[in-house]
């Protein structure tokens, strides 16, 4: 009786917050049955504080106080927009408040002479449709980078709705860039549907998808004008080709769309690139652990069946990934990097029945992904051969 009451009040709670501070009409107020994100007694204090971590983070590596820093803060805040729940958004995602947004808001503002532009890199497992709403309404939108990898599987674009199921990994977003407004998009298609892309399934290509494109398609050379040089590159690269990298074996499709081949090349070639182009005074990083293998995250769940896995990186994907982006940050901002965590959340146990949701989760790939994160925060060139796996293929 006491668990169903505490739940009631963070309904209650979070109606509260649709009618307040969101201004939701009475007859638009979201059903409690489909409300995921909870707002108890404690929520907004500890949404205002991960907020303010963040902000205190940031003056504390812009004045040298600090080289870098990692925020272990809760809630999550990247699909949070300006007004919280995006328009036409179904969910907030666990998010309150966009922490790592307001970092970099705060680095921009005119008090804060250290930082002419701040670069956001997102890799959770989703999306941050609510960072990027927040950078495209950016006063400034040439102070702002964002580059985000995500899983992306949507039935529903560009479809009418029908009574049919849908299927749509949330939040459904980010298949698009807008280089006019330094933003990155490049999504990966999950593990579930590689078959159909072995066989010829089309991949996502957003480079072609800019909004220069979209407004003028009579020039040849219409991605020019906002592109970083090299951020287009369609070089075939090597992603772990640094020495001692550990990289994963190469599948028997050379232009893999899926798993962890995809991701490393993403990061080589969509990534570096335009971060270095854009040259920034500093760099935030969306730290989602949830594209880790089996993490519940980056899952498929059907009703009576097994997850099926989207992405399957290991923790020392992690390890490389914070060394390649700290690899810049060193050539352009002296190190300055504040990570900020988001989501990550664990494995359902192996003797756990399908639909059984009651077993606790199993966080120990999670804790071993942000433990190695931290390391290559520490020391980005002694992560790989302090745990003793980089130089071996998988």
């Amino acid at each position: 009786m006491q668990d169903r009451h505490v739940d009631d009040l963070t309904l209650i709670g979070y109606f509260q917050v649709q009618r307040s501070m969101i201004k939701v009409a009475e007859d638009s107020v979201k059903l409690g049955a489909h409300s995921d994100t909870s707002f108890s007694v404690g929520s907004l204090r500890a949404a205002r504080r991960a907020a303010g971590a963040v902000q205190h983070a940031v003056d504390c590596v812009l004045i040298g106080r600090n080289r870098n820093a990692f925020c272990v803060v809760r809630p999550p805040g990247h699909h949070a927009g300006i007004n919280g729940l995006l328009d036409g958004g179904e969910s907030c995602g666990f998010c309150i408040f966009n922490s790592v947004a307001a970092g970099a808001m705060h680095a921009i503002s005119d008090e804060r002479l250290l930082c002419e532009r701040c670069a956001i890199v997102d890799i959770d497992v989703h999306h941050g449709n609510g960072t990027e709403e927040i950078v495209r309404k950016c006063h400034d939108p040439g102070k702002l980078f964002f580059f985000s990898i995500h899983l992306y599987d949507n039935d529903r674009k560009g479809k009418k709705e029908t009574k049919s199921f849908q299927y749509k990994f949330y939040p459904g977003t980010g298949d698009e860039d807008d280089v006019a407004l330094n933003i990155i998009n490049v999504p990966i298609t999950p593990l579930w549907k590689e078959d159909k892309a072995a066989g010829g399934g089309s991949a996502h290509n957003t480079r072609t998808r800019t909004r220069q494109q979209r407004s003028s398609r009579e020039s040849d050379d219409g991605s020019d004008g906002g592109t970083p040089k090299g951020g287009n590159s369609d070089t075939e690269s090597d992603a772990g080709a640094s020495k001692g990298s550990s990289a994963p074996s190469t599948p028997n499709n050379p232009h893999p769309t899926s798993g962890r081949m995809a991701y490393r090349k993403a990061i080589q070639n969509r990534l570096l690139p335009a971060l270095r182009a854009f040259n920034p005074d500093l760099i935030l990083i969306s730290a989602g652990f949830d594209a880790c293998r089996g993490d519940v995250g980056n899952a498929k769940h059907e009703f009576g069946t097994k997850e099926k896995m989207g992405i399957d990186l290991e923790p020392e994907d992690y390890a490389w990934t914070t060394r390649k982006v700290l690899e810049i940050a060193d050539i352009c901002c002296q190190g300055r990097v504040v990570s900020v965590l988001e989501g990550g959340y664990g494995r359902t146990p192996a003797n756990a029945e399908p639909g059984d949701h009651t077993a606790a989760l199993d966080k120990s790939a999670f804790s071993d992904c942000a433990l190695r994160h931290i390391h290559a925060m520490i020391d980005p060139y002694d992560t790989e051969a302090r745990f003793g796996t980089a130089s071996k293929d998988l």
